[in-house]
C-alpha cells in the first residue's frame, strides 16, 4: 500500500461555505471525488493511489463532513451538486471525470443530469440506482449503525477502531486505508475522547431530501460516459446491498452509455479502501479509455 502524501491539502471558500480538499497527484487528467455520507475526502486514498501517477485527483469533504463547514440546514442532492460546480470552478477545471461512492454518487449522477457539459465522464460506486427501500425505518441495518455512531463519544481512538473493526463487513478487511479515513473522521478533544465530525444532521437531511435528487430522475439526462460498480457482497445478511441487482440493471439500461461491473467479492466499503485490485484497475481502464461513441 502506497498511500501516497498529497500534493495539496487546503481550504477554499465557495456558496458562503469553508470546504477542505486534497489533491493527489501534479500531471495529468483531472478525477475529481465525492465521498459517502458520513466519510471524508481520504476514503478515496486507495483509488488516488492507483491513479495519481498520471492524473490529478481531488476529493473534498462535502458539506456538513470532515473538515469542510457545517450548516445547520441545507443538505441534498442539488444543493451538493451547487457546491461541486462552484469547487471546479475554483480549481480551474472544465471537464473533469467525476467519481462518486454511496451518496457521492447520488450527487454524482445529479450533477452529470443537471450540468453536463461539466463532466467528461462518470463513475458511480455502488449507488446512483434505486434504493431498495421506501421508508426510513426500512433502511438496513448498516446504515442505520453509520448514522448512530455521529455524536457519540467515544473514549479513545483505539476502542472507536475496534467497535468499527466489530463489523462483520469492515474488520476482516482492516487495511491502512480503512485506518487512514477513520483517523480523519474524527475530532479528537483534551482528554483523548474522540466524536466523529460528520455533523449528524447533514445525512439525516440528505436522507429526507432523497427525491429532489431521485436517481430515477437523472438517468436519462446523463450525456458522460457511465461506469456503474455494484458491490455485491453483503454485510450484516446476504441480501443487504445499497444497489440489488435487479436496480443496477435498470440504472445500466436507462444510463445512454453505461459500462457495469459487478464485485460479487467486495462490500459497500471494501469496493473503494484497496482489499481487492480490481476496482481501481476498472476505473483507471474506464477513464483512459478513448471514447469514440
Amino acid at each position: 500500500m502506497m498511500l501516497i502524501d498529497p500534493a495539496r491539502d487546503d481550504f477554499v471558500t465557495v456558496n458562503g461555505l469553508r470546504f477542505h480538499y486534497v489533491q493527489w497527484g501534479v500531471q495529468g487528467p483531472p478525477v475529481v471525488c465525492l465521498h459517502g455520507t458520513t466519510v471524508n475526502a481520504f476514503s478515496f486514498q486507495a483509488i488516488a493511489d492507483g491513479l495519481a501517477a498520471d492524473h490529478r485527483v481531488y476529493a473534498y469533504d462535502l458539506r456538513g463532513r470532515g473538515d469542510s463547514d457545517k450548516p445547520t440546514t441545507g443538505y441534498s442532492a442539488p444543493l451538493h451538486a451547487a457546491d461541486l460546480a462552484a469547487l471546479l470552478d475554483i480549481f480551474g477545471l472544465a471537464r473533469p471525470v467525476i467519481i462518486g461512492h454511496s451518496l457521492g454518487a447520488f450527487v454524482a449522477l445529479y450533477f452529470a443530469a443537471h450540468y453536463p457539459d461539466r463532466v467528461s465522464k462518470l463513475v458511480l460506486i455502488d449507488a446512483g440506482a434505486s434504493l431498495p427501500w421506501s421508508r426510513p425505518q426500512d433502511q438496513p441495518a448498516w446504515l442505520t449503525a453509520a448514522f448512530n455512531r455521529l455524536g457519540t463519544l467515544v473514549p479513545s481512538f483505539d476502542e472507536y477502531s475496534e467497535r468499527l473493526k466489530a463489523a462483520p463487513f469492515i474488520g476482516p478487511y482492516w487495511n491502512n486505508y480503512f485506518a487512514l479515513s477513520y483517523q480523519h473522521d474524527l475530532h479528537v478533544n483534551g482528554d483523548g475522547s474522540v466524536v466523529a465530525k460528520t455533523y449528524r444532521e447533514a445525512p439525516l437531511e440528505d436522507m429526507r431530501r432523497y427525491d429532489e435528487g431521485r436517481p430515477e430522475d437523472q438517468w436519462a439526462r446523463v450525456q458522460a460516459p457511465t461506469l456503474l460498480m455494484r458491490a455485491g457482497q453483503g454485510l450484516f445478511s446476504d441480501t443487504d446491498h445499497l444497489v440489488t441487482e435487479a436496480a443496477a440493471e435498470e440504472a445500466r439500461q436507462a444510463i445512454n452509455n453505461c459500462t457495469f461491473v459487478n464485485y460479487p467479492t467486495l462490500n459497500h466499503y471494501t469496493i473503494i479502501m484497496g482489499v481487492e485490485p480490481g476496482p481501481v484497475a476498472a476505473i483507471r481502464a474506464f477513464i483512459d479509455k478513448e471514447d469514440h461513441s
